[in-house]
């Protein structure tokens, strides 16, 4: 049980820092080595058994594996009004789509 617990620490811990890794390389402009890095978490998390945090499941590409950083590998887009609105994440490497349902903020979002 304790061993199968810090197992799972580490390989949060391992996939934390590899997505921070493949981010700054992004940045640099190396990004085979940014997909490397997120291929190798998703090996550590398959392997573990651990699903990753939200912010790190939303911060790849799914098709190409490519870290999306808003401007640099990464298009967003407000879509819709009123209840039915959505932010769209493009990747710019290889086209891929995902689609976010935007929330109402709570008592005071409907104006009259």
């Amino acid at each position: 049980m304790a061993r199968s617990r810090y197992i799972r620490e580490v390989a949060r811990e391992r996939m934390m820092l590899l997505y921070k890794y493949s981010l700054e390389e992004a940045r640099r402009g190396d990004l085979g080595l940014a997909r490397r890095y997120i291929e190798i978490m998703l090996r550590i998390a398959g392997k573990a058994g651990v699903r990753p945090p939200k912010y790190i499941r939303r911060g790849y590409c799914r098709r190409c594996h490519t870290p999306l950083i808003p401007g640099l590998t990464l298009s967003v887009r407000i879509r819709g009004r009123g209840k039915g609105s959505r932010v769209v994440y493009r990747c710019l490497e290889c086209g891929w789509t995902r689609r976010f349902m935007i929330k109402a903020s709570g008592r005071g979002s409907r104006r009259e």
